[in-house]
């Protein structure tokens, strides 16, 4: 939705809101759901005990040698989810008592395009300072460099339908 006369900062509005809103639309049915918490828009599994939410990252993205960082600044409520966090591997699902909820965990998919490089990964959060994540637990690697160019994007098939002429006229 936006072209080269566009300020920078939509693009990656965008695309964080075109990929958390195409998350929620393919995952529903695999049995995520909707979530939203302290402005931290994710997609949950209640049973698994996870939640994902999409990141615009650095060039660190799935990176052996980097580690991704935010490219905006995160407030407070990323710390908590921090904590919770370290919560969840502390305690397992089960091991907090029979009344106690096991935490979720949160997830972020990790996406940097710069234009001409696209990677992704998706990542657990276990470090956080001033503003920027510096640390993720766990890595999982989905697009790394050259990834991108393999992916066959088709264009919607001739199905033989009718072309509509439509008159538009001056009242």
């Amino acid at each position: 939705r936006c072209t080269d006369d566009a300020p920078k900062s939509p693009t990656g509005y965008f695309a964080w809101e075109a990929t958390t809103t195409r998350a929620r639309q393919m995952f529903r049915r695999e049995g995520w759901q909707k979530g939203s918490e302290d402005g931290i828009e994710t997609i949950e599994h209640r049973e698994l005990k996870k939640k994902v939410a999409v990141l615009n990252t650095d060039a660190g993205t799935a990176d052996k040698n980097r580690t991704p960082v935010n490219r905006t600044p995160k407030g407070p409520a990323q710390q908590r989810v921090m904590d919770i966090n370290d919560q969840y591997e502390l305690f397992k699902r089960g091991e907090m008592g029979p009344t106690t909820e096991a935490p979720y965990s949160l997830w972020y998919l990790c996406l940097f395009d710069d234009g001409g490089k696209v990677r992704a990964e998706i990542s657990r959060p276990s470090e956080f300072s001033g503003s920027y994540i510096m640390g993720f637990a766990e890595r999982i690697f989905i697009l790394e460099d050259g990834d991108w160019e393999k992916v066959l994007l088709e264009t919607p098939a001739d199905d033989g339908a009718k072309e509509l002429e439509i008159t538009v006229r001056r009242k």
